[in-house]
């Protein structure tokens, strides 16, 4: 039955996330999750690293493109993880909903109505703005500071000051939680089992998010 047969789309936004596989797998564990709790069937996944900015989404996408023409003339489900992997546009969701592809959204659910998908979308879109506002407004400051914007100099040591925060706060969070996990480990379950239930005790991930099997082997690793 089409109705219960799915086509994924998982996409990042950068080269680099890409061949890290940074998010796609998380993307490709959400839908496979969703889909073995759901009872439904995953066919293909299609992968893509592109931005997801501007209207002329498709033309940009081309991954995104082939999976809508499928999913539209065979009657598959079309599934992503987060909304804002189709587009953080309202237009672009409320043609995607007029041309009659039926697609599911992972984090909102299989009974997500228009009104949902419309108010994240709006709230996504939102979301692209204010970044863009706030990213212009610290390159004016930068610049009012006299700092060479594009100088590679600058850039990198940034870079390293960022990853070197981002490490040390990774570390944190990790050895708050390992006990934790571990305790559960120790009782036999499973890592998507752990994942279940620190989502059902509302414990999220270092960024706020859900937890997956694969964070929480990524959480057991860095304490080890």
């Amino acid at each position: 039955m089409k109705s219960n047969q799915v086509i994924a789309y998982v996409r990042v936004s950068t080269s680099e996330q890409g061949k890290s596989g940074l998010g796609l797998d998380a993307q490709r564990e959400a839908i496979n999750v969703f889909c073995e709790d759901e009872g439904m069937e995953l066919i293909q996944v299609f992968e893509e690293v592109e931005t997801g900015k501007g209207s002329n989404a498709l033309d940009k996408r081309p991954v995104l493109a082939e999976a809508l023409k499928l999913a539209k003339s065979s009657g598959y489900v079309l599934m992503v993880a987060k909304l804002d992997r189709l587009s953080r546009s309202v237009a672009f969701i409320s043609e995607l909903m007029e041309s009659k592809v039926n697609f599911i959204v992972t984090q909102l659910g299989r009974d997500a109505d228009p009104f949902m998908l419309h108010l994240y979308a709006a709230l996504s879109e939102k979301e692209r703005e204010l970044i863009s506002e706030r990213t212009k407004a610290a390159l004016q400051a930068l610049k009012a500071k006299g700092v060479v914007l594009g100088n590679q100099t600058n850039l990198n040591e940034a870079r390293e000051r960022s990853n070197v925060v981002n490490r040390a706060n990774a570390d944190t969070f990790a050895s708050e939680r390992v006990d934790m996990i571990q305790t559960y480990k120790a009782k036999g379950w499973s890592l998507d089992k752990i994942a279940k239930e620190l989502n059902k005790m509302g414990v999220t991930t270092r960024r706020g998010g859900s937890w997956y099997g694969s964070t929480v082997a990524n959480i057991l690793k860095k304490a080890a």
